[in-house]
């Protein structure tokens, strides 16, 4: 969510930011909405700190345009609610740039590789992209009744006073949704815009301040109870896109769950941001099963390297702390860190090894014809995993199913590459995977 959106005219922002904090009905929940920019320099939201500082609930960003995946949002969905935030989602549009409904579609498969159950999807609009009101009417209006479809779930519309009243001309058409309302004020307007009653979450700060969180964050409350909450929580039902890629991710999300509960005990004790292992497979095999789109895998393998250090780590040898997602790498566990636990250290290089690994392993299965069982893998991964799953089980899995080279064996062999494009390349080889027909 961003403060400039927020501005209007000059009697608007002078309401708007009439304080930074501001109290709220004591009945009401305390949440929070956070997005890349709340990890500055790559470190981490503790969230157990954010639950014991009375958060009840986080929406995450997922998703910006149809390009755009937030690289912390799997990881942040399973560590908020491993810690007892329930956790939410949601799309900032871009409405003139792009087709609403492929926006939809990039954000519905992103969901899929979130915590379950989360709260309703949410349309964040905030800009017009040079649309006029009956137009931006037009593009929310196929953006809700795509995802809608994607989903089966009402989504929750984001926006704020001036906005609604200008940009969209203060149309009623969508007062059925839930209404999350920016208004940064002492309280609420006394005509809520677009024809809605009530709110159901309000974002009355961008300047919060909060235990676990570097820096200003979001503040918002929900108008309603815990039960209220927990009942508007659900998992994304089967039958629809999202619904059956996250069935298919489950055995996955199941083992990035332990990772999540041990990499917030590591980021509690470090503040350094433990970019999980799983959570990065569970993004390939989504990409490899067709499930998710490439950019996914590329923001999230991009973000693996960035946390070591960058491209100038790779050229330098060294990295920063993070998980061992090169599986037989040489590491060492950072202070406060249980031997073998997530949160080693590589360097950026182990990780491009790893990830040009993974590419050679695919590219020889599709050379090689062979169709991947992708849910008997799904499957083994995560009964061998016992709570984390590396790089070298992937790669064993496709020497047997898909009559590989020992691709571990040349990785401790020093025999793979370091190749500043393999983020790239593994997106390219993962898209081309030809998965078995499921059992």
């Amino acid at each position: 969510m961003t403060t400039a959106a927020l501005l209007g005219t000059a009697a608007t922002v002078a309401a708007l930011v009439a304080t930074d904090i501001v109290p709220v009905p004591s009945w009401a929940l305390n949440g929070v909405d956070v997005a890349s920019h709340q990890h500055p320099g790559g470190s981490a939201i503790d969230w157990g700190q954010v639950a014991a500082d009375g958060q009840k609930f986080a929406f995450i960003k997922a998703t910006e345009g149809t390009s755009y995946t937030n690289p912390y949002f799997s990881g942040d969905s399973l560590k908020a609610q491993e810690a007892g935030v329930m956790p939410g989602s949601y799309h900032y549009a871009r409405p003139g740039w792009n087709d609403p409904r492929a926006e939809a579609r990039f954000y519905a498969t992103t969901l899929a590789t979130g915590a379950q159950p989360s709260l309703p999807p949410v349309l964040d609009l905030e800009e017009d992209g040079g649309l006029s009101p009956a137009q931006l009417q037009t593009w929310t209006r196929e953006w809700v009744d795509e995802i809608q479809t994607l989903t089966g779930r009402k989504p929750i519309i984001y926006t704020y006073d001036w906005f609604w009243r200008n940009r969209m001309a203060n149309t009623t058409e969508f007062s059925e949704y839930p209404l999350w309302l920016a208004y940064y004020s002492d309280s609420l307007p006394n005509n809520i815009p677009g024809g809605w009653s009530h709110v159901t979450f309000w974002q009355y700060s961008d300047k919060g301040s909060v235990n676990g969180i570097r820096g200003p964050v979001d503040m918002n409350s929900y108008y309603g109870d815990d039960a209220q909450l927990q009942a508007l929580a659900k998992d994304l039902p089967s039958g629809t896109v999202a619904g059956d890629a996250a069935t298919a991710l489950e055995p996955i999300r199941d083992a990035a769950s332990i990772e999540a509960r041990i990499a917030n005990e590591i980021e509690h004790a470090t503040g350094v941001d433990v970019p999980m292992t799983t959570d990065f497979l569970m993004v390939l095999l989504g990409v490899i099963g067709g499930r998710l789109p490439v950019d996914a895998l590329i923001t999230q393998g991009a973000a693996q390297v960035e946390a070591m250090g960058g491209p100038e780590a790779i050229a330098q040898g060294v990295g920063g702390s993070s998980e061992d997602i090169g599986g037989d790498a040489t590491t060492a566990s950072p202070a406060g860190t249980p031997e073998g636990a997530p949160g080693s250290v590589a360097t950026a290089q182990d990780v491009l090894k790893a990830l040009t690994a993974l590419t050679g392993a695919l590219n020889e299965a599709n050379a090689n014809g062979t169709q991947l069982p992708l849910d008997l893998l799904t499957r083994i991964l995560q009964e061998q995993g016992g709570g984390a799953v590396n790089v070298s089980q992937l790669l064993d899995l496709l020497q047997q199913f898909g009559g590989t080279q020992d691709w571990n064996a040349k990785l401790e062999a020093g025999e793979v590459p370091a190749d500043p494009n393999a983020v790239e390349k593994l997106g390219e080889a993962a898209a081309a995977v030809e998965a078995a027909p499921a059992q």
